[in-house]
């Protein structure tokens, strides 16, 4: 069965920010998501605030996405550059 995949208003606009190459390959990624959102190297954020959240590695970006088993939603909520202050 397919997932809808939603992307939320902040992680557009991240994505805008990227460059277009990078930006291709992160949007490839989010459209797999469709297929199966917990292919590839997926694993699930630590930390009482991030229940039910999981990043997924494109290249030095981070995807930050939570997934909604009961309607096989997709909710990609930001974009980041992996650096020390990615996951804060």
């Amino acid at each position: 069965m397919r997932w809808l995949v939603n992307v939320h208003r902040g992680a557009a606009k991240q994505l805008e920010a990227i460059p277009p190459d990078r930006r291709n390959r992160i949007l490839n990624d989010i459209r797999a998501f469709a297929d199966d959102p917990f292919r590839g190297l997926v694993k699930p954020l630590k930390g009482k605030a991030n229940k039910g959240l999981y990043r997924k590695v494109s290249g030095r970006y981070r995807i930050i996405f939570e997934p909604i088993h009961a309607t096989h939603t997709v909710h990609v909520l930001a974009v980041l550059l992996r650096n020390e202050g990615t996951y804060r």
